[in-house]
């Protein structure tokens, strides 16, 4: 409506402007007119006084016709010239009235324009107010001084006078619901955000009193600048929780471990191989998969066992930030997983990923008097006779059970208890 008003204002300023004109040019017409006139009437005066001059010379009658002529004459003139003083004078009139209603249609325009400014800048700011893609597209558009295009993209399309009350009254509705609900998830929200000072105004704008009175997307990107802060002081705590306790506790108590038990299964392959077995020679070999499954705790790490192997002082620099990023992996698996099931217990599932027993496994190797080794696999084992099967099955347990023994102080009972699974034995 304002737009209309300030249009009809426009039209009213350059109507005023080509009335002004025209009356100008009227008064300049009927200047000329006058001058004309009067310099006509001043001649017939000077030529009536010329023959005057000259009747007391000449036959009287005949200047008598002439000096009523020229009286005629005189009189049309001066009533032409009367004529043309009132038009000049109702012209300057009319001038005078265009003049002054061309200020104030100026007026009225500079106060429209001013008014427009004034609601071209607070509708950029409400564009502003929440950036959403459907606002940033329309803020780009006012961006370039397209106010009108902006609005219209807002709506939909352009709209017709008659148009305008129904869809204002529609978006006013629009706008209810959408304050109403402002205000419900405000009130829910408002006790989580206390400390920032949250307040709702009337017009539907989020302000935080605590942090200079700033919108909600300033607060979003202040709360993203200390969390990206946060993050870089937690990633040097935990820089040093890999380097100081990780690296250097769990991975060499790995390190230990993984070197006693390929001594321990050293100590049984020297058993097996003083067993005097007729026919074939047993050993065991303990390895890692060919491929680990990566969806298991632990496998993160499990593929870098190599690593582990190492003293830490002897690491490279890349090898250590391997070795610290698949340490990030399994505890970002664990928080996943608790997050997918609170009853997951953090530190069983530390444990679960740090068990290096589950990185390997044992296969039984077989070897014939004159033959090649070969991997005792449930195919082999078939071909195999039923003693054959429970021999290859039981003399590598009880060879690990002797090497468990040889660790055992001297003097120390070594005891075995076979339950009525081992009756064949």
């Amino acid at each position: 409506m304002q737009l209309a008003g300030l249009s009809n204002s426009w039209e009213e300023s350059q109507k005023a402007r080509e009335a002004q004109a025209q009356a100008e040019i009227n008064e300049v017409h009927i200047a000329q007119v006058y001058e004309r006139n009067r310099y006509q009437a001043l001649q017939a005066q000077a030529e009536e006084e010329e023959l005057q001059r000259i009747a007391e010379f000449s036959d009287a009658e005949e200047l008598s016709e002439r000096l009523q002529t020229l009286r005629l004459q005189n009189e049309t003139l001066t009533t032409n010239l009367n004529d043309a003083k009132a038009d000049f004078i109702r012209a300057d009139e009319r001038a005078n009235n265009a003049a002054n209603q061309l200020i104030e249609v100026e007026e009225r325009l500079q106060l429209a324009q001013h008014e427009r400014s004034e609601k071209q800048a607070h509708f950029v700011d409400l564009l502003a107010a929440y950036p959403v893609e459907e606002l940033a597209s329309a803020q780009q558009i006012a961006a370039e001084g397209k106010h009108m295009s902006a609005s219209q993209r807002l709506l939909g399309g352009a709209l017709r006078e008659a148009d305008i009350p129904a869809r204002k009254e529609q978006l006013e509705g629009i706008y209810r619901d959408a304050y109403n609900a402002l205000s419900r998830t405000f009130n829910r929200e408002q006790p989580i955000l206390l400390e920032y000072g949250p307040d709702l105004d009337d017009q539907g704008l989020v302000l935080f009193l605590n942090e200079n009175k700033c919108k909600a997307v300033e607060l979003l990107e202040l709360l993203s600048e200390r969390i990206e802060m946060q993050k870089m002081l937690l990633n040097q705590e935990e820089t040093r929780l890999f380097e100081d306790f990780l690296l250097h506790e769990i991975a060499e108590a790995i390190r230990t471990s993984i070197f006693e038990a390929e001594e321990w299964v050293q100590q049984i392959n020297q058993v097996l191989s003083g067993l005097p077995m007729i026919g074939e020679h047993y050993a065991l070999q303990w390895k890692p998969p060919a491929e680990y499954d990566m969806s298991k705790l632990g496998s993160h790490l499990a593929q870098h066992y190599k690593l582990l192997r190492k003293p830490t002082q002897v690491l490279t620099l890349e090898e250590t930030e391997t070795l610290m990023h698949a340490f990030r992996q399994e505890i970002d698996s664990v928080r996943l997983r608790q997050q997918e099931s609170a009853d997951i217990n953090f530190m069983d599932a530390l444990e679960q990923v740090f068990d290096y027993r589950e990185w390997f496994h044992f296969d039984v190797l077989v070897t014939p008097i004159g033959g090649q080794r070969q991997r005792l696999t449930d195919r082999v084992a078939g071909t195999r006779s039923g003693a054959e099967q429970l021999f290859a099955l039981y003399v590598p347990l009880f060879a690990a059970l002797g090497a468990l023994y040889r660790s055992a102080a001297p003097g120390a009972p070594n005891l075995l208890a076979l339950d009525e699974a081992f009756d064949k034995v």
